[in-house]
């Protein structure tokens, strides 16, 4: 028996357009979260947290994936957008986040995005 939401890209994204789906997983999850443009984002680091990984594992399935994922809220901040993500997280009191000054990209997540990977993630190949 074959699994949809690995199967089948219509399957994922009916979850991922479901706006009390995000909601809820928001909810459960309890991560900590930076407010920036209007929308709560979640640091490559704290996804590999979550799922108990080491970061390239998340790299990898962003190598993978990084279409998918791109189109359903995985964020990439660099440049003149830099310090402003970095203040949203001194603002935000998320204490768990250490964002050197010299950083110069940083990849970000957000819901839909971190819901997005849990799916993907799912496949025997692709398995956190």
């Amino acid at each position: 028996m074959t699994n949809a939401l690995t199967d089948s890209k219509v399957h994922r994204q009916n979850i991922l357009n479901n706006p009390f789906a995000i909601s809820e997983i928001q909810k459960a999850t309890q991560l900590q979260v930076v407010h920036f443009e209007g929308r709560a984002w979640i640091l490559n680091e704290q996804v590999a947290d979550f799922f108990a990984v080491d970061p390239r594992t998340i790299e990898r399935l962003l190598e993978q994936n990084g279409d998918e994922l791109g189109k359903n809220g995985y964020a990439v901040i660099r440049g003149k957008r830099m310090p402003g993500f970095k203040l949203a997280i001194s603002e935000s009191g998320v204490t768990d986040i250490d964002v050197g000054n010299k950083t110069p990209v940083l990849g970000i997540f957000d819901f839909r995005a971190f819901l997005n990977i849990s799916l993907r993630s799912t496949d025997k190949s692709e398995t956190l």
